[in-house]
């Protein structure tokens, strides 16, 4: 039986409740939101819908979610409809409206409107599309999600493209859009090719919400591949020359762009050594909630970074004081879970270059030391050895292996400083340690133990007086 047509109407009827009873749970929304509200919506197709939710936070957050219809009444067995939906009735039946997460087909009218570069009109809010390169002509079915829930959804359309709807949704431009026109339009062997762009106009402006990009066939991501990996030197050697090319292609001296290089100056220093504070500071005070929930192994490990934690910061304000060279656009979110692996050809491809999803969308869009995709890397190997068990040998061996494939993939005459030399990477791990801290706090609080246990290692190389052996919270 054909579910009935998504009534826009009853959606701005839901109450604020039971969208929050909806939505709590999934891991892109934000966590400790106390309201929200829909402010917009379109239909894509009879069943499904496009809406924008606004969820009163800790700090401004719009979302976007896809929704469609499933029947209930009549309609096979009632365990098929997903258990977190929305109840409601429609024309005399019962039906349910489930998140593209949880029904994935609905991707498909999606992204066909894409490739034809359609507009979904609809009431507080529109969406349109704009075709980039060459679509491909692909049959868009079997839609697969990729990696479940992330702080975007993703999924494979067969061999036609990989559609990502953007979850978090911000008025200004987009680093997942800037990037990947650039490298597109260069040809940029390590990264797929943007197909298309979705746009929503709200009554604030222009915002992206998701992109089409290329499908990649026989890939493995990095994650996994490296799970499996006893011996990852070779790939992570490449995967650092395939690094060293990206920062290359982004040092650009074409100001039409938007991209173009900048010298470092002083007020660049001051922004940075302020990030790191602000960084570690939500990362502590987090752990000081936190705290007594977490076992008493972990326990330990915070108490000692608690108590380690300023002179750990003094030394990387320190690096960071001394920065000079050139800042670039950079990846802004780079581990092991971004690249994909070819095994018949040994290279790798890197994907989704929104930055950090969880920072401000004008935040992202700023020049960076390229260390610090450096060090996220770094710290994605670390997580890969402390996960799998391959222990502190292999993690040793993949990040030499990594940084050594970087600098020796440098350009003649480039001005980007070599990785192993830098004492900037050392501030960038201490940094991106916190901010994985605060992340697991946040989300999964089961892993805090994993960055906890980098910044006590980090600590050992500081000179610290005797530490306290009281409890710090």
């Amino acid at each position: 039986m054909t579910p009935p047509a998504l009534d826009l109407a009853a959606l701005a009827k839901l109450s604020s409740g039971t969208w929050l009873e909806f939505l709590a749970q999934r891991r892109w929304f934000p966590a400790g939101a106390r309201s929200v509200r829909l402010v917009g919506a379109a239909r894509v197709g009879p069943d499904a819908a496009l809406c924008l939710l606004v969820a009163e936070a800790e700090r401004p957050w719009t979302t976007q979610v896809l929704l469609r219809t499933m029947m209930v009444d009549g309609a096979g067995p009632h365990e098929h409809v997903p258990k977190n939906s929305i109840r409601m009735r429609a024309d005399g039946a019962e039906i349910a409206l489930v998140e593209a997460s949880d029904a994935p087909d609905v991707f498909v009218a999606l992204a066909a409107g894409l490739r034809a570069g359609a507009s979904f009109a609809g009431d507080g809010a529109s969406w349109s599309a704009r075709v980039g390169s060459p679509i491909c002509a692909g049959a868009l079915t079997g839609a697969r999600l990729v990696g479940g829930e992330q702080s975007n959804t993703a999924v494979v359309l067969g061999e036609a493209g990989v559609l990502k709807l953007f979850r978090r949704v911000e008025v200004g431009r987009h680093p997942e859009i800037e990037l990947g026109r650039f490298l597109t339009s260069r040809g940029f062997r390590h990264a797929p090719a943007l197909l298309a762009e979705l746009t929503v106009e709200t009554g604030e402006g222009s915002a992206a919400a998701g992109v089409l990009h290329a499908f990649l066939p026989g890939r493995v991501d990095g994650w996994t591949f490296a799970l499996s990996r006893p011996d990852m030197t070779e790939p992570a050697r490449a995967l650092g020359a395939a690094t060293r090319a990206l920062h290359e292609a982004l040092t650009t001296d074409d100001e039409s762009t938007g991209l173009a290089t900048r010298a470092v100056v002083a007020a660049d220093r001051a922004r940075w050594v302020k990030g790191l504070r602000q960084t570690a500071s939500a990362a502590l005070s987090r752990l000081g909630h936190r705290y007594r929930e977490l076992p008493p192994e972990t326990r330990k490990l915070a108490e000692l970074t608690a108590t380690r934690s300023e002179a750990l910061l003094a030394d990387a304000e320190e690096r960071l004081r001394g920065a000079a060279g050139v800042q670039i656009r950079i990846h802004g979110d780079y581990h092991l879970g971004q690249v994909l692996y070819d095994p018949s050809s040994g290279t790798w491809s890197i994907l989704d270059f929104e930055g950090e999803p969880t920072r401000p969308l004008v935040e992202r869009s700023l020049r960076q030391l390229p260390q610090r995709d450096v060090a996220g890397m770094l710290r994605s190997f670390a997580y890969a050895a402390l996960v799998g068990g391959a222990g502190s040998d292999w993690e040793a061996a993949t990040s030499a292996a990594f940084l050594a494939g970087y600098d020796a993939a440098a350009s003649p005459g480039s001005p980007l400083p070599a990785a192993q030399a830098s004492p900037l990477l050392r501030a960038c791990v201490i940094e991106r340690s916190f901010h994985e801290l605060a992340y697991e706090l946040d989300y999964r609080p089961q892993f805090a133990w994993i960055p906890l246990t980098s910044l006590v290692a980090l600590s050992e190389a500081v000179a610290l007086p005797p530490w306290p052996r009281a409890s710090q919270f």
